[in-house]
């Protein structure tokens, strides 16, 4: 150890002084430092490669030091860009990987985004040289889509974290020996929602040995848990294998990962027992297993695990009671219980669960809590869901003063106390009370949470109420009734936010009030099934984000010739089941997907305006009463073919399909065509059956006529086809058969003719889909086909059977000579003869036809 006298200790300090000093003004002195040109270049490149329609990428100028870009970072000593952060920016088109020729980035996120393809750099001059990159993030980009991950290979071994989730790797088997082959130090491997489907679930080993985060939600694994998860690094913390039809039990094996602090299991197919010796992790602090197909009791070993912050369990078999040692777990923040146990809960279930904040009970719960128990916790998420909560809102929840959330819906409630109950959800941010049976009067009631969803229960009076914060408010399907003039028409002097607004199937009665001009950031708005009645205001153009509109079921009436183009984000109008007369409505957006006009008395022609949006995916124009032809140029509508991206929009909406009303939730999934129930004449177009990607085509009760054409067979994905009730005639085509997916056909009453065609998905419909066609033979109808009315088949195979035919005849006519000229001088032979002939030839008739038809059904399996 080496010693210094207080004289020299303070020479040594007034070097360290004057050094420091020295560091100081050289790092304070204004040194710019421009961005490299080694580095400038890839990023343009890159900028090059990207559709960036909402102008993210302004900044990204060539006249401007890249350092200040929009998401570059650079370092502050040497100018080198080391991070490139463009997560969420809006961008589209293809990533150029160029960018893997920054030399000095560590961090890539280009996240969020709508990227299509990667570009590969030409191998001339593909030099990379990526020593730092330790982050890459290209998740959550859909329609991304890769055939394998060879191109990882040129990625550098320092890489610690990579996440290609929600990315398609769907044809990718060997992602499991690629990553670790290239890649053993990765710390974070994220590859939730990639369509993976091969686990490989019987290999032993791989070697991932410094894996701390491993997540595959959401993928096809359709397997058992593999035997290399539990022989990864035994630091591993983090495992996600949820929702992907993992089956068999949870392995022992487990424990061998006895660092692990989430296990993250929910939404598989595993089955026996949940069990015990999951209580021994004493480091667990997430275990969700939530549904799965677990059986037996609720393992009271669980209330063990003492450092759990979460808990998710549920099972629709499992048995018995809910344990009451989950009370004695009091880091627990999450608990989440479901499935099909039903005990009875008392204030024991709860009694030290201190630092709880959402408790989600979705299983056939009753409670036995004394009204004047006051919890030891301050919820901000409660639901209550399925429980036996009813009769009457409980009185402990009005204890829980931070709410944010409270569902209690399906929850067996009937009455509230209406003073107190509305000024304590006012409160809180979202409440869903749906699907019980309260009766209470909202007349003079005012919402006020952003999220209120009240949807069928017995509500009754006039609307409520809402102020100007509420986003969201569901009150379908209770028993409101008067005018919506009130609710739509008050001013409240602050800007509505209200987005989505759902009032269908009330008895709402009065017009449709002139004041949407109050309601501008509406985007779904459902108003039918209601008693309204007149013409839809011209202030409803003003709701220019409106994504969806339901006018469905009302009584509504006049010419709709409202200028709806401007709305840029409108996808969904239903005016079905009203009473507009006039032209088709043909002023619509681009954006359009979905357009019902079913049942009303529209009386023009189909309008060619129709083929000109490029997004329509659905038009039901039935029941009405439109005259003239079909426009050829129906082909015209890309997305209908599936060549157009399509946005998704789930929401519960009815459609007529396949001969019924259904309910369908994703209006993204259906492409259909129903044109059926009016005056339409002429031929059908053949370009219409050009539309390879619909799945449902009514062109039912017309006056269509001619044939069906043999195109029809290229429609493979169709699903539902129905042209019964015209005038449509010949042969039905042989390609017919090539509809494999066709689980609806009614071709009844048309002028069909000749024999039904053979095929495995054709077989399976009986008589009543070809009823009314008296020309038309063969089964699945009583009338076999004669000799007349031969198989529909090749023009080569009708000539070969009237070959054989004539031969036969020709054949049994020179016979017949052979013996004539001594039948003819005898009389006697002659009778006696002939009238042997007449049982022999309808003998001979009899057995040639059996034969004919044997040989044709021969010839057609063959083919």
């Amino acid at each position: 150890m080496v010693c210094f006298s207080s004289q020299s200790q303070f020479r040594v300090l007034l070097v360290l002084v004057y050094a420091i000093t020295i560091h100081k003004g050289v790092c304070s002195t204004n040194v710019k430092l421009s961005c490299n040109e080694k580095d400038r270049s890839p990023l343009l490149l890159f900028k090059h490669s990207v559709k960036d329609h909402s102008n993210k990428l302004s900044s990204w100028s060539s006249g401007e030091d890249c350092c200040a870009w929009k998401g570059v970072l650079c370092d502050n000593t040497t100018g080198r860009v080391t991070r490139l952060d463009l997560n969420q920016q809006y961008l589209e088109g293809e990533i150029n990987l160029s960018l893997l020729q920054i030399e000095f980035l560590t961090y890539l996120d280009l996240s969020m985004n709508d990227f299509t393809a990667l570009i590969h750099p030409p191998l001339s001059t593909a030099h990379f040289n990526l020593s730092y990159l330790e982050y890459l993030d290209l998740s959550f980009n859909e329609d991304l889509h890769f055939n394998n991950l060879q191109w990882l290979s040129q990625l550098p071994p320092s890489l610690k974290c990579l996440n290609l989730s929600e990315i398609n790797l769907e044809n990718e088997t060997n992602w499991l020996q690629t990553m670790a082959m290239h890649h053993p130090s990765l710390l974070e491997l994220r590859l939730a929602s990639c369509g993976l489907v091969n686990m490989s679930p019987f290999v032993k080993f791989v070697n991932f040995t410094s894996l701390l985060t491993l997540d595959l939600s959401g993928n096809y694994f359709d397997s058992e848990l593999p035997y290399w998860l539990f022989n990864v690094s035994s630091d591993i913390f983090h495992i996600d294998l949820s929702f992907n039809n993992l089956k068999g039990r949870i392995p022992k094996s487990l424990l061998n990962l006895r660092n692990l602090e989430s296990l993250r299991l929910s939404n598989n197919e595993l089955t026996g027992p949940i069990p015990d010796w999951l209580g021994e992790h004493e480091r667990l602090q997430h275990l969700v297993l939530s549904e799965n197909l677990f059986n037996g009791p609720f393992p009271s070993t669980l209330g063990n695990l003492s450092s759990l912050t979460e808990l998710g369990v549920s099972s629709g078999f499992l048995s018995g009671n809910l344990t009451d040692t989950i009370g004695q777990l009091s880091n627990l923040r999450t608990l989440f219980i479901g499935g099909s146990l039903s005990s009875v809960l008392s204030e024991k279930h709860f009694s030290k669960l201190f630092n709880l904040e959402s408790l989600v009970l979705n299983s056939g719960f009753s409670f036995d809590i004394d009204p004047k128990w006051i919890p030891p916790f301050q919820l901000r998420e409660v639901s209550l869901k399925n429980t036996n909560l009813g009769p009457t809102f409980p009185e402990w929840l009005y204890t829980q003063t931070t709410l944010e959330a409270l569902d209690t819906s399906f929850s067996k409630l009937s009455s509230i106390n209406a003073d107190k109950f509305w000024s304590f959800v006012a409160k809180i941010r979202a409440i869903n009370l749906s699907f019980n049976a309260i009766s209470a009067d909202l007349s003079n009631v005012t919402l006020e949470s952003e999220y209120a969803i009240l949807a069928c229960n017995n509500f009754r009076g006039t609307l409520p109420r809402i102020s100007s914060n509420v986003f969201m408010i569901n009150m379908a399907n209770n028993s409101l009734s008067g005018p919506i003039s009130p609710f739509l028409c008050h001013k409240s002097g602050k800007k509505s936010a209200l987005g989505y607004l759902d009032i269908s199937i009330n008895s709402l009665s009065g017009v449709i009030p002139n004041c949407w001009e109050n309601w501008r950031s509406l985007t779904f708005l459902f108003i039918g099934n209601n008693r309204l009645e007149g013409e839809i205001p011209p202030s409803i153009e003003l709701l220019n984000e409106i994504i969806v509109m339901d006018f469905n079921k009302n009584n509504l009436s006049g010419e709709f010739s409202l200028d709806l183009s401007n709305m840029k984000s409108l996808v969904f109008i239903n005016l079905g089941h009203n009473s507009f007369s006039g032209v088709v409505p043909t002023k619509m957006p681009e954006s359009m997907q979905v357009m019902i006009l079913r049942s009303n008395q529209f009386s023009s022609n189909i309008p060619q305006q129709l083929c000109s949006l490029p997004s329509l995916i659905q038009l039901d124009l039935s029941q009405n009463k439109l005259v003239g032809s079909i426009p050829p140029c129906v082909c015209n509508v890309s997305s209908m073919d599936g060549e157009r991206r399509i946005r998704h929009f789930r929401f519960t909406f009815d459609l007529f399909w396949k001969g019924r009303e259904l309910g369908y939730r994703d209006i993204g999934l259906l492409r259909n065509l129903d044109l059926s129930s009016n005056n339409l004449s002429g031929e059908i177009p053949t370009e219409l059956f050009g539309l390879t990607q619909l799945l449902f085509l009514n062109l039912s009760r017309n006056h269509l006529k001619g044939k069906i054409p043999i195109k029809i067979g290229g429609m493979k994905n169709l699903e539902s086809l129905d042209l019964s009730n015209n005038h449509l005639s010949g042969t039905i085509p042989r390609t017919i058969s090539n509809l494999t997916f066709l689980s609806y056909l009614n071709l009844s009453y048309n002028d069909f003719s000749g024999e039904i065609p053979l095929g495995t998905q054709l077989e399976s419909f009986d008589a009543w889909s070809y009823v009314g066609n008296p020309k038309l033979c063969g089964l699945p109808l009583p009338k076999n086909c004669s000799n007349t009315h031969q198989r529909v088949g090749s023009g080569a195979n009708n000539s070969q059977n009237e070959s054989l035919y004539l031969g036969m005849v020709g054949g049994f006519v020179v016979g017949l000579w052979g013996v004539w000229g001594s039948l003819f001088i005898n009389r006697a032979w002659r009778h006696k003869y002939f009238l042997m002939l007449n049982h022999v030839a309808d003998w001979l008739y009899e057995v040639i036809v059996l034969k004919i038809n044997h040989f044709s059904r021969v010839r057609a399996s063959a083919r």
